[in-house]
């Protein structure tokens, strides 16, 4: 099996549209399971029931494919083209959040992580398995281990080169990778994304 440089597969990643690209092991930190565990059990996911359903998947990757020995985590920006708070002084004008300004994110970032899983399993001679949103797995916490950013007090995971603005995609694969160094939590005692939510939804 073929030793990739991560440089290369970084220059891949982004030839097929992606801004972020880091490494990491399939596995979720001690702390992210305990949170996910107290979530559930006090009833906080609400109405998703299959949140608890699949919480053992959740909590282990591997679980989902016991041969994953490395992740690569993915971000493809949607940063908009203009400021999307303009119009947030206009009550009278629904808002829609600025992720589903374009065409279902699922098919464009998936073709585009399939592209790159398909040259990585040519290239390394091993397995691959692509994961964009539908299937039980923690992408925040474990684009935080790979370094693509942190998960800010509004969840979503904060790249300092990109913000808030991330689709993020995963490729497992079965042979291992270089990981890279973690991302640490930047928003030290700001509340600004907490501060101008309009109905407080975010504790």
């Amino acid at each position: 099996m073929a030793v990739l440089d991560p440089a290369v597969i970084r220059a891949r990643a982004y030839d097929e549209g992606f801004v972020a690209c880091g490494f990491c092991v399939p596995k979720i930190p001690e702390p992210c399971q305990t949170r996910l565990t107290a979530f559930i059990e006090g009833g906080q996911h609400g109405t998703m029931d299959w949140m608890a359903a699949r919480l053992a998947e959740r909590r282990n990757p591997t679980t989902l494919w016991p041969q994953a020995r490395g992740l690569i985590s993915l971000g493809y920006s949607y940063a908009p083209a203009h400021n999307p708070l303009a119009r947030i002084d206009q009550a009278e004008r629904a808002n829609i959040s600025a992720y589903a300004w374009g065409r279902d994110y699922h098919h464009i970032v998936k073709k585009a992580a399939k592209r790159l899983a398909r040259w990585l399993s040519h290239r390394a001679g091993g397995g691959v398995k692509v994961f964009v949103d539908t299937a039980p797995l923690m992408e925040k916490p474990l684009a935080m281990r790979a370094g693509i950013g942190w998960q800010g007090k509004h969840t979503n995971v904060v790249s300092a080169a990109h913000g808030s603005w991330l689709f993020l995609a995963e490729i497992m694969t079965d042979f291992e990778l270089p990981a890279d160094p973690p991302a640490q939590d930047q928003c030290g005692s700001c509340t600004r994304c907490l501060d101008i939510c309009p109905t407080a939804a975010m504790p």
